[in-house]
């Protein structure tokens, strides 16, 4: 108890970020102007936060996300997607730094810092769920706004944003998307009059659409085959399936039911996009499995390890499927997914941004910073990102030792806790699902245009 309390006390630094954030709340209503934020924003950027004690690396990111989020949303055309934007990438990246935080605080079990953590964690969920959704990530941003929502105050929010996303996201869906219709018109209904106001026509038009009278079917796990399978899948969505966001434990949710779209190409290009599909989704699911297989049991860490290991080998296969689909020009045995995406100097390829219309793209791009970060735009690298790559590295070429306590690492040996190592394992494996949807969502809206 005696750190918990040296690490939620006030300091000097915690007087300025409640300063830093009021000044945010005087720019958000258009008191303060913008070059004062910007000023503030470099000041506190400049502070070694992981040397802070963990209430102040709380507040300290989630101030600066707040800024970068209020920046963008001042800046820059809503409508737009953006590769580039250090304002879109750094609002993401400062709430990770948040969520990795608050993970600390609950892994710790620092008691004094759970109020704070529960009540920021909350909020920086709903504003991540608004990031991606704007940024394709529909999948994730579903998730975000249930975690949103377990802070009663945030139900309202959490409830219009959700409304205004399932009517963005219903094209993704087939024998779904009735159901996805109806989840927005309820809350279409119910906030109707903010709709209209905000988004003028948008109510009319989605409430027009067909839906059915009821809601979707529950599952029932225990009458399952591998119903602990099943449960343990959905808990965690790692389904194959779109609508495993919106509703984990529905009927609708319990097939790895997403496909590739039919591709209007030559023959050939047709069957290698197939069979590069086939072998990206057959190794999620098997490697799916083989996780479960040894969480279920007793961990063996060298089968785990291996699952980390072959949940990055599936990313590598979604670039090489890139290269086919979008004829990039790169040599194969050159290809991977950290560095598909650009030509010379971090430069971000044409035929990526050609499909700048294409979020389910942008996406997929997405989730490559999340695995890998970047160098461009002075991206900041979150702290989850640098776990990523951390475990990584160590397992392909130096030593991991299994032990409990915090993470810590020298040159040729890295010590993980069992925990940790099993949390990091399934937010990888979340990702690459995430990146499997995006895909095809990608391919599914190339298609289409095609037959423009």
């Amino acid at each position: 108890m005696n750190l918990a309390i040296t690490e939620s006390e006030l300091t000097e630094l915690t007087k300025e970020l409640s300063q830093f954030t009021a000044l945010i709340d005087q720019y958000n209503l258009g008191v303060a102007d913008k070059e004062s934020i910007l000023q503030k924003v470099a000041y506190f950027e400049a502070i070694e936060w992981q040397k802070e004690n963990m209430f102040n690396q709380m507040l300290g990111y989630f101030a600066l996300a707040s800024a970068y989020g209020n920046l963008k949303s001042k800046s820059l055309d809503h409508t737009k997607a953006y590769y580039d934007n250090e304002y879109v990438y750094k609002e993401i990246s400062y709430y990770h730094n948040v969520q990795y935080v608050v993970s600390r605080v609950q892994k710790e079990q620092w008691g004094a810092l759970y109020l704070s953590a529960f009540s920021l964690a909350c909020r920086s969920y709903l504003s991540l769920a608004n990031a991606y959704d704007h940024l394709g990530r529909f999948c994730e941003a579903q998730q975000y706004y249930r975690l949103a929502s377990e802070d009663k105050r945030n139900i309202e929010e959490v409830e219009f944003n959700q409304g205004y996303s399932y009517a963005n996201m219903h094209a993704f869906w087939t024998e779904e998307e009735p159901w996805i219709v109806r989840k927005a018109q309820l809350f279409l209904h119910k906030y109707a009059q903010r709709y209209d106001v905000l988004v003028p026509g948008v109510r009319k038009e989605v409430c027009g659409w067909s839906s059915p009278p009821f809601d979707v079917p529950q599952a029932n796990f225990s009458t399952l085959e591998n119903g602990n399978y099943e449960l343990w899948v959905n808990e965690n969505y790692l389904r194959v399936n779109r609508y495993c966001d919106v509703e984990p434990f529905s009927e609708l949710s319990l097939k790895d039911n997403v496909s590739l779209e039919e591709i209007r190409d030559s023959s050939e290009k047709k069957e290698l996009c197939k069979s590069a599909f086939e072998e990206i989704k057959a190794t999620f699911i098997d490697t799916r499995v083989m996780t479960f297989e040894v969480l279920d049991g007793d961990v063996s860490f060298q089968r785990l390890k291996m699952c980390y290991k072959s949940f990055y080998s599936i990313l590598d296969k979604i670039a090489l499927f890139l290269k086919a689909y979008l004829d990039i020009p790169v040599e194969v045995f050159r290809v991977d997914f950290a560095t598909i995406w650009y030509e010379k100097k971090e430069r971000l390829r044409t035929e990526f941004m050609n499909n700048q219309h294409n979020l389910s793209l942008l996406a997929l791009y997405n989730v490559k910073l999340d695995v890998y970060g970047a160098k461009s735009f002075e991206y900041v690298i979150d702290e989850q990102t640098k776990d990523f790559q951390r475990i990584r590295n160590f397992m392909e070429h130096k030593i991991v030792e299994i032990k409990p306590g915090q993470m810590r690492y020298d040159d040729y040996k890295l010590t993980i806790s069992k925990e940790e190592l099993i949390l990091n394992t399934i937010r990888l494996a979340q990702l690459v699902r995430c990146a499997i949807i995006y895909l095809c969502n990608f391919v599914l809206h190339a298609e289409y245009d095609k037959g423009l």
